[in-house]
């Protein structure tokens, strides 16, 4: 049986999506993989989606973080079926380079928009994925550990404080309990990861001075 959604209000925003069934990985010289009815390419040093820039959605002035969201994870999905079927190459560099502007665009136009959300807490669980605020915790800790950035640190510490402020609050009301044990799995992961990041980063991590013997 399908888990109901659980939510404080609901809000959806997204590209539209053909309907049509493609096999999901079809790698020729334009990168192509289909992903739920989309084509993704990559040529002339831009990521396309059915022909289109994704930086034209990317520059689109939009407050539907869920489009953002979804945007990041398409793309991030993209990226690593591409790194899985494709060899080094000259081509495969640049398409990464690329994909890294757009993941930090991306991840410009969620803190912007969240910032902008200065009362309340907006929220929704549909099938294990937490959505705050029209963010996708897991999605966004997914894609902050491909692109660590100094920003997304401080926004993926936000939202923690967020969801912290949930799990406080949480005998407000009934829904909250349902929702408990989620929030509680996705506070211990962000700790986790950014406990980890300290860690790598720590004196006893650094290589050993070369000798100088050969």
């Amino acid at each position: 049986m399908k888990t109901p959604e659980v939510s404080s209000r609901t809000r959806v925003g997204s590209i539209p999506q053909q309907q049509v069934r493609f096999p999901s990985v079809i790698i020729d010289r334009d990168l192509t993989v289909f992903r739920e009815g989309l084509r993704w390419s990559f040529a002339g040093g831009k990521v396309l989606i059915n022909g289109q820039d994704l930086n034209h959605f990317v520059t689109q002035d939009s407050s539907e973080v869920a489009q953002w969201m979804g945007l990041a994870q398409g793309l991030d999905e993209y990226r690593k079926k591409v790194l899985k079927e494709v060899e080094e190459s000259d081509q495969l560099a640049k398409f990464e380079a690329v994909v890294a502007a757009l993941l930090g665009k991306i991840l410009g136009r969620v803190k912007k928009v969240y910032d902008q959300k200065l009362t309340g807490l907006s929220w929704s669980l549909a099938e294990g994925q937490f959505v705050l605020n029209g963010i996708n915790i897991r999605s966004f800790l997914a894609l902050y550990r491909v692109r660590k950035t100094d920003k997304a640190k401080k926004f993926l510490k936000s939202l923690r404080g967020k969801l912290s402020m949930l799990l406080e609050n949480h005998q407000q009301s009934p829904d909250y309990e349902r929702v408990h044990e989620v929030v509680q799995q996705l506070c211990e992961e962000i700790d986790t990861t950014l406990s980890s990041e300290a860690s790598s980063r720590s004196p006893h991590a650094l290589p050993l001075h070369h000798s100088g013997v050969s």
